[in-house]
């Protein structure tokens, strides 16, 4: 229409462009509200040796969960700490009489392998603590998805090392080897030490589409707020 015409050569086009992005995104997914993690989350994981590798295929969204092998084993409870609508984060506990396992992560910048975006990840940091008891224990790991029709994920462990107390590391303090230079048998050991704890695939793949989720919610707020504002303009 000329009322169309005239407001598209006020605002360059942007106001179309924003409503023609905000309908695709609406109609590719389920609902916009910014999603919460369960306060409890009840997992279950798979055996170190039912893990699968990552597939690098690109794809910009995750889709449902699939089912888990029955080869599988209770898992405790991790609480959600925090989780707020517009933090890029989430941060769980799982807390018993002998010790507690924090988990925090947020999603991965963006990576592209030529004009196609990769798969996303998942940046997890996993602390464990003993009441009285020290070092703290420091996981870095990176979740991704492992399933081109699903969205089950699995985890590597990228890096470990200790502090003497929580928020002790420091650039000029030694904190090991890089995981990969460790001997095979340990790293083995030690990703069953977090798979013990509840930190494992189910873990890894809740997180991981809840962060995706969460992101798509807020794009989608994002683009409203523009769709408002540049509708003034008009």
């Amino acid at each position: 229409t000329s009322a169309a015409l005239r407001r598209a050569s006020k605002d360059g086009g942007v106001l179309a462009a924003i409503r023609a992005e905000l309908a695709h995104e609406l109609s590719s997914s389920g609902p916009s509200s910014t999603p919460s993690f369960p306060s409890q989350v009840t997992l279950r994981f798979l055996l170190p040796h039912q893990s699968v590798t990552p597939n690098p295929n690109p794809q910009s969204s995750a889709r449902a969960h699939t089912s888990l092998p029955s080869h599988s084993q209770e898992a405790p409870d991790f609480a959600t700490v925090s989780d707020a609508p517009q933090a890029q984060d989430v941060l769980l506990r799982r807390r018993t009489d002998s010790e507690e396992v924090l988990v925090s992560a947020l999603l991965a910048p963006l990576q592209f392998l030529g004009n196609e975006p990769l798969r996303r990840a998942a940046l997890m940091k996993v602390f464990v603590t003993k009441p009285g008891a020290k070092p703290v224990l420091h996981f870095d790991c990176r979740a991704s998805l492992v399933e081109e029709d699903g969205g089950a994920a699995d985890y590597v462990i990228s890096n470990f090392r200790y502090h003497s107390a929580p928020g002790d590391a420091g650039k000029d303090k030694y904190e090991g080897p890089h995981f990969r230079e460790l001997d095979p048998r340990l790293q083995v050991a030690l990703q069953q030490y977090l798979v013990a704890r509840g930190v494992n695939s189910n873990l890894a793949s809740s997180i991981l589409n809840h962060l995706l989720q969460k992101e798509r919610a807020q794009y989608v707020n994002w683009l409203k707020t523009l769709e408002e504002r540049f509708t003034k303009d008009s």
